[in-house]
């Protein structure tokens, strides 16, 4: 394995300059957007002035001025009121539009910043919208209640906003003969202002933004390169060190390669040999067992109690002899069988591994249980029901005294298939012998009444690893024990999510 050539690096200085890029344009993002947040509170701050000034106005019904040269009466007002005398001095009526039309007139002798009233449907012609404002005003025929945009032209770059002005009660006093209703929209007052007083405050954070940005991208760039750097010394010690671990381990596989020729040639041999030796040990087994019987048929009259004592323990031990060897060849047997892989019903396995077991199941008056309808397996049907029938057997061997015999068969998915348990209330199995019960010639009651040899787990065992499956030991709560063992399924069965630990042995 090589490591990348300088495209990774050129990658990386690539990856961080478009994550530093996206960054950079949200945080410009934000800036903006906090900029028409502010330019927004500067207008509605004037905007609620004016309103609240207006309508304080019209609530009054109107303000009465010295007749001036900055303060003539108002043409668009009509009013029987308009002008009045007061002590031989002319007053006229300043209503809230007018004074409206005044202050904006003023504030925008000042400059910097200049609002107007306008309507689509003004009384005064100079209230007539300009195309923003007309555009602004159709909004909040639609429902707006406010305006904000930023204007750029060659001449200016401006913030405009425009807030509505809906009819109340004390409008309709000037305006009832325009047929407006309480609640509708009468206009709306316009605000402008250059767009430098707020980027003022926002252009320098703007500026620091670039500034952090520019200097985050070099940071990166340079820790990525010097990791890189690194990382790449590393990479080629590790792909020298790799490359003499590879020779070592190939040299060590082929060791353990001709280890386990070895290892396989051996068990070969010796199942060869435990297969011959078991028949050729049949012929003198018979002729002990028969001269044995021909003795006791023809002497056993003449020989005391000790004699035929003496003749029943080697009567005796010539059948146990025999026993053992059966199992030692029913044993060699398992691992010799060639095993042709078909579908398998295990029911009717299972029946006829209690067909064999007729005679233990009335002896002792076992119950055998199905917990539900057992699958169909991938295996060899003679074979299978050996399995069966040895853990069966094993169960009625080792029932409890105390308490009938009973039995259960169940199978369930399991990542490798099926699983199969079958559990028992006996005397169970420690849980130091789980391991050991498996072996050949292994017992947990050797000195007991109970016969065997102490090979028909070790049986069960062979066939199932020779079928791809595994076995192994559980409590059965609150009696007993639970032999369970794995075979594969003919088709794929799906496994819920509590079943899919294999078993910790």
């Amino acid at each position: 394995m090589r490591f990348p050539g300088y495209a990774l690096e050129l990658g990386s200085l690539a990856a961080w300059a478009v994550l530093v890029a996206l960054s950079l344009w949200h945080n410009l993002a934000l800036l903006d957007s906090q900029a028409r947040e502010v330019a927004t509170a500067r207008a509605r701050m004037l905007f609620s002035v004016v309103e609240t000034t207006r309508l304080w106005n019209a609530r009054h019904g109107g303000l009465y001025a010295p007749v001036t040269e900055d303060s003539p009466p108002n043409e668009w007002l009509v009013d029987p009121l308009r002008d009045v005398d007061i002590a031989g001095r002319l007053f006229t009526k300043i209503n809230p539009a007018y004074m409206t039309r005044q202050v904006s007139e003023l504030m925008d002798r000042r400059g910097g910043l200049s609002f107007r009233l306008t309507s689509l449907k003004p009384i005064r012609p100079g209230n007539a919208p300009d195309p923003w404002e007309a555009k602004a005003l159709s909004t909040f025929e639609q429902g707006k209640s406010e305006v904000l945009e930023r204007v750029r032209t060659d001449q200016a770059d401006q913030y405009r906003y425009m807030g509505r002005l809906l009819v109340e009660e004390a409008c309709l006093h000037c305006h009832a003969n325009q047929n407006y209703k309480l609640g509708e929209v009468r206009g709306g007052i316009s605000v402008t202002f250059d767009a430098a007083q707020v980027l003022a405050e926002i252009n320098p954070q703007k500026q620091q933004t670039f500034v952090l940005h520019g200097v985050g991208y070099v940071l990166l760039a340079g820790a990525t390169l010097a990791f890189l750097t690194w990382l790449r010394a590393g990479w080629r010690q590790l792909a020298q060190a790799k490359a003499e671990q590879e020779a070592m381990v190939a040299e060590r596989t082929r060791e353990l390669c001709h280890a386990v020729d070895d290892l396989a040639r051996s068990n070969t041999e010796l199942e060869n040999f435990a297969y011959a030796v078991s028949h050729d040990l049949q012929e003198p087994l018979r002729m002990i067992g028969s001269y044995a019987q021909l003795i006791d048929r023809r002497y056993g009259g003449q020989l005391d109690d000790d004699g035929r004592e003496f003749l029943g323990f080697m009567t005796g031990g010539a059948q146990r002899m025999k026993q053992m060897i059966d199992d030692l060849l029913a044993y060699s047997r398992a691992g010799r069988t060639e095993i042709n892989p078909q579908p398998v019903a295990l029911e009717r396995v299972l029946e006829a591994a209690l067909a064999n077991l007729t005679a233990a199941l009335q002896e002792s008056q076992a119950q055998v249980l199905r917990d539900g309808t057992l699958p169909v397996v991938a295996g060899e049907a003679s074979m299978l029901a050996r399995v069966l029938q040895n853990l069966v057997g094993n169960a009625l061997k080792y029932r409890h005294p105390d308490r009938p015999a009973q039995v259960s068969v169940s199978a369930r998915p399991h990542a490798q298939g099926w699983e199969i348990r079958v559990g028992d209330n006996g005397i169970g199995v420690p849980a130091a012998a789980r391991e050991r019960i498996f072996q050949v010639f292994q017992r947990l009651n050797v000195n007991s009444a109970i016969s065997g040899t102490g090979v028909g787990l070790a049986i069960a065992k062979k066939i199932v690893e020779r079928h791809g499956g595994h076995i192994w030991v559980e409590d059965n709560q609150p009696h007993g024990t639970v032999f369970c063992f794995t075979l594969p399924a003919v088709i794929p069965v799906d496994v819920p999510g509590s079943q899919q630990q294999a078993a910790a042995n």
